[in-house]
């Protein structure tokens, strides 16, 4: 399935990042960088400014009287909410309806269901990815408040879900 998004990387972006995806062999990364970027955008966006208008609405008694620390985590698991469903969304629509990746359930094509690259499985990486680089930069900023493990766990994730845009089947057709 080609990437649903009609929107393509700008040029100077792909070739800013295909530097990184050369060094680190990421083949697929500059033809989804912007989705990269939407994602951890939207993520900030949704940290900074609808978690705390909605949760300001929907607990006027509660989460006002929030500390700092409290409100930060609090915004940091809408956060994760609103992710898991964009990704599950994603994901069904992926199992449901990617007529490519159905041709891959084959014995034969057993290294394509592993390594296989297509555009929508792209912008699903892409989403993830954008997530967790968000993640990685808040378990940072505030190791004082998620502690060194989900620092950790923010870093192998990182590292996990940039395995996506790596693709033999992509290396082999280019």
């Amino acid at each position: 399935m080609l990437d649903p998004n009609p929107i393509q990387a700008p040029a100077a972006l792909q070739a800013a990042v295909q530097k990184v995806a050369d060094v680190f062999g990421l083949p697929t990364l500059p033809f989804h960088a912007h989705e990269v970027l939407f994602a951890l955008g939207m993520y900030t966006f949704i940290a900074n400014v609808v978690s705390p208008i909605i949760s300001t609405r929907l607990f006027p008694d509660i989460y006002p009287k929030f500390s700092k620390r409290t409100r930060i985590s609090w915004d940091v698991h809408v956060v994760s909410f609103v992710q898991s469903c964009v990704i599950n969304s994603l994901s069904l629509y992926v199992i449901f309806f990617d007529e490519e990746r159905k041709t891959w359930r084959s014995a034969d094509n057993w290294e394509k269901r592993i390594w296989g690259y297509d555009g929508m499985s792209g912008l699903l990486q892409s989403q993830a990815l954008g997530y967790f680089l968000w993640d990685l930069y808040m378990c940072s900023r505030y190791v004082h408040i998620f502690g060194w493990g989900m620092l950790a766990h923010a870093i192998s994730a990182v590292t996990v879900f940039s395995f996506g845009f790596v693709s033999i089947v992509w290396t082999v057709i280019s």
